[in-house]
C-alpha cells in the first residue's frame, strides 16, 4: 500500500517586532534631546515641561517627557517606545500621543507608573498629564498601620485621663460634706462652754 499524502503543518509567520510599528521615529534625535534637556516635545509645551523635569531632578528623580504628534492603532505603541527610550537614557520616561500613553522607569514601579497614568484629567494636555502622573508617582504612601496604631494610643491615654479625673471629683465630693460638718461640729463644741461660763457668771452676780 502505498502511504497516504503527508501533510505539513506551517507555524504563524512571525510578527513584526515593536520597533517596525514606530519606525518612522528619529529615535537617536529623541534620546540626544532627552539627554540634553529630558523634554523632546512641539514647542509650544516645552517650557512647562522642561520646568517639571527640573522639579523632579531637584527631588532626585530622572524623568524624561516625549510628545509625539504620531498616532497608533496599537495601544501598547507608546508603551514600547517608552520601554525602548528608557533603556537607552534610564531613569522614568513618559511618552503621549494622539491616541493613548506610555511610561517606563526604574524608579517606580509598573503599578506605580498605572496608578498615575489613571488619574489624568479628561481633557488634560500633555503637560499637565505629566504633571499629574509625576506627582501621583512621588506621592508618599499612608502608613495605615501607624496611623491606627497612633488613634489606639490617643484613645487609651484619653481614657485613662477621663477615669483619672473622674476619680479626682468623686473624692472632693466625698470630702467635702465631711468637712463641714467637721467644721460645724467644731464650732458647736466651743460655743456650749461659752454658753455655761456665761450661765455661772450671771448667777454669781445675782447672788
Amino acid at each position: 500500500m502505498n502511504p497516504g499524502p503527508t501533510e505539513f503543518v506551517l507555524a504563524a509567520p512571525v510578527a513584526d517586532p515593536p520597533a517596525v510599528v514606530w519606525s518612522n521615529l528619529d529615535m537617536p534625535a529623541i534620546k540626544a534631546a532627552l539627554l540634553e534637556t529630558g523634554v523632546w516635545a512641539p514647542a509650544d509645551q516645552q517650557a512647562g515641561l522642561t520646568a517639571l523635569v527640573k522639579q523632579a531632578a531637584e527631588n532626585g528623580d530622572n524623568l524624561h517627557v516625549v510628545v509625539l504628534e504620531q498616532s497608533y492603532p496599537k495601544f501598547t505603541a507608546y508603551r514600547d517606545i517608552a520601554t525602548e527610550i528608557q533603556s537607552q537614557v534610564g531613569g522614568t520616561v513618559l511618552v503621549f500621543g494622539p491616541s493613548g500613553n506610555g511610561t517606563a522607569s526604574d524608579e517606580f514601579s509598573r503599578v506605580e507608573l498605572e496608578d498615575s497614568a489613571n488619574d489624568i484629567s479628561k481633557g488634560a494636555n500633555a503637560t499637565q498629564a505629566a504633571t499629574q502622573m509625576y506627582n501621583k508617582a512621588i506621592d508618599p504612601n499612608v502608613d495605615w498601620t501607624g496611623v491606627t496604631i497612633g488613634l489606639i494610643v490617643v484613645v487609651v491615654i484619653g481614657a485613662v485621663l477621663a477615669r483619672v479625673m473622674m476619680k479626682r471629683r468623686r473624692g472632693a465630693d466625698v470630702a467635702e460634706p465631711d468637712g463641714g460638718r467637721s467644721a460645724a461640729g467644731a464650732t458647736a463644741q466651743t460655743s456650749e462652754p461659752i454658753a455655761d461660763t456665761e450661765a455661772e457668771g450671771g448667777a454669781d452676780e445675782q447672788s
